[in-house]
């Protein structure tokens, strides 16, 4: 039945009922929406979490956004473990564009996930709406728009981030391609050749899914376009990965080379089929149940040990039997409607989603048994978790009566709340870190680590350093977090403070700056080469102004000679750009 059908409009004329209903259709995702925006931008700049990984990617842009587009490079991020294998540089050019229209600092350079993330949000409730009815559509877009692992991926710049919104609008017009009521199905094939090979650039993950199932579905539907569509297909593949071709082209299959090193090499640790299989399932199982509810207290150890022998998997057992069995529900729901379904739209949309699922699951298996498995890796199904709900709740019906509605709207509220609890405490704590000690964040479910500085935080670090600066003009080391520590230097750079090097203890000088900035309250400090100026402390962290002892020093100052090359600029120079393939 439609919603049309509502028990409590039944005596209202038709098409009263139509206007009716599409007025709060329209309103309830306004309202959705907005609440969705409101999350996700919420202290946006001020909270953005920018780490080794942002400031490594803005550094790259930087040159481009100062010298002009022919420095932007012709490969983009790494694959885990190194900085030699390399994906296409979709993600690079979209941080590009968006520091050229607001702004070169973190924030403008991060505006595009935030954007691509809001823009996700209608982009669901329309993927949603190719099967589900209204009502249900607008109770999963709920709790897309109240994930809180979703909001928390829109809130900074980093190219997995970007995957819910460019897979969402890829399987779209996957789906609309393949629509006998569509009236222009081969358009919309080309927007999704090409949206599926950008996103084949943003993650390892994406790139060895998405056009699986892109393939694999388009193979079974096999849509009839003519031979120009075709080629146009081939092309515009072409297009997207011409710097990737040109850049092999120029440096002798550097990258190809490593892309046959890393995924051919035999060898190390590899689990028994059996167990990477169980543990493949609960890694999905619990992130799915989580990325819906936030609630991850079943998982005892952090996406490890997720077998059925480990110690911590018998914690809160019950609760993960229940969870199991919620699960095996949505898949068998998903099974049985697919066998059941007669329309063919609504029968694409199903094949799109066993397959999203199948496809997913089987690398995720190809992971879980030889490496650690992150939350990250799950922005690839993160949109698919939220529809798994959607095959349990369509068997309840919402749209037959009102009574099935209330409950229906209630359980959505419910797990809205769930997030919502969440979701307020994490913003409590990114307040207090400018102000308190503590920089622990409830978000060890959603990143690997806990702890968590916002950027407000350290630019206040920064700007103590600079300060110090200004009164000698000595030349700056410090020591920190490996994770933060470039984001220092970063920013010193852009204020005229240029890396010499890491404090190392056997080459002090006299006319040197020293820094060491800890997370306050981690650990007493103790230094023997250097005694304590000054100590400030700035909330989370705490910056030590250490001055060398005599015994240690070894010169007046350091000659332009001692001045390092940081490893990321090195790294960095080694990438080839768009106006040097002409001098190679």
């Amino acid at each position: 039945m439609h919603w049309t059908k509502l028990q409590f409009f039944k005596k209202i004329n038709p098409l009263i009922q139509k206007i009716i209903l599409r007025k709060w259709e329209f309103l309830l995702l306004t309202v959705i929406f907005c609440a969705g925006i409101f999350l996700r931008a919420y202290h946006f700049s001020d909270w953005l979490h920018f780490e080794i990984d942002q400031t490594y990617d803005s550094n790259i842009v930087s040159s481009a956004i100062k010298n002009g587009p022919g420095n932007l490079t012709l490969l983009g991020p790494t694959a885990g473990g190194g900085r030699a294998l390399r994906l296409g540089p979709a993600f690079y050019y979209m941080q590009y564009i968006s520091a050229e229209i607001f702004g070169g600092d973190p924030t403008g350079q991060a505006m595009h996930v935030l954007i691509l993330n809001i823009l996700a949000l209608p982009l669901f409730y329309l993927f949603c709406r190719r099967y589900f009815s209204i009502p249900l559509s607008i109770g999963l877009n709920a709790l897309f728009s109240f994930s809180l692992y979703s909001i928390m991926y829109s809130r900074f710049s980093w190219s997995p981030n970007v995957l819910p919104f460019l897979i969402l609008f890829s399987f779209y017009a996957l789906l609309r391609s393949v629509s006998q009521k569509e009236k222009h199905p081969a358009r919309w094939f080309l927007v999704s050749v090409a949206f599926v090979t950008i996103t084949s650039q943003i993650h390892f993950n994406a790139f060895f899914s998405i056009p699986a199932i892109a393939v694999i579905f388009t193979a079974i539907k096999r849509p009839r376009f003519n031979w120009k569509i075709w080629l146009s297909s081939l092309i515009i593949i072409f297009l997207i990965y011409s710097p990737v071709i040109i850049s092999d082209l120029k440096t002798n299959a550097q990258n190809l080379h490593y892309f046959k090193a890393k995924f051919t090499k035999t060898g190390g640790h590899i689990s028994p089929p059996l167990k990477t299989v169980s543990q493949d399932f609960l890694y999905n199982v619990y992130e799915y149940f989580f990325i819906v509810t936030s609630n991850d207290q079943i998982n005892g150890v952090r996406l490890t040990n997720y077998g059925f022998t480990c110690n911590a998997c018998h914690e809160n057992l019950n609760i993960k039997i229940i969870i199991i069995f919620i699960f095996l529900c949505a898949l068998f729901g998903l099974f049985l409607s697919f066998f059941k379904e007669k329309n063919p739209e609504k029968k694409n949309f199903l094949l799109l989603v066993l397959l999203w699922f199948f496809v997913t699951f089987f690398l995720f298996y190809s992971l879980a048994g030889n490496y650690r498995m992150y939350p990250r890796f799950f922005l690839l199904i993160s949109p698919m978790a939220i529809l798994f709900f959607g095959f349990i709740f369509q068997y309840l019906r919402p749209e037959k009566n009102s009574k099935r509605l209330i409950i229906f709207v209630l359980i959505v509220i419910f797990l809205a709340i769930f997030n919502l609890q969440k979701i307020f405490i994490v913003f409590k704590q990114l307040r207090n870190v400018e102000t308190t000690a503590d920089s622990n964040i409830a978000l060890g479910d959603v990143f690997p680590e806990t702890d968590r500085i916002t950027l407000a935080e350290q630019l206040r670090v920064v700007s103590y350093i600079e300060k110090k600066y200004q009164e000698n003009h000595y030349p700056v080391y410090l020591s920190s977090k490996s994770e933060y520590e470039p984001v220092y230097w970063y920013f010193l750079e852009r204020a005229g403070v240029y890396y010499y090097d890491k404090i190392n203890g056997k080459k002090l000088y006299a006319q040197s700056n020293y820094f060491d900035i800890i997370l306050s309250g981690s650990r007493p400090y103790s230094n023997s080469n250097f005694t304590i100026k000054e100590q400030k402390n700035l909330g989370a962290l705490t910056v030590y102004y250490l001055e060398p002892k005599q015994v240690n020093i070894i010169a007046p100052k350091p000659s332009e000679s001692d001045r390092k090359i940081s490893e990321e600029t090195s790294n960095i120079s080694e990438l080839l750009k768009w106006n040097e393939i002409f001098k190679k």
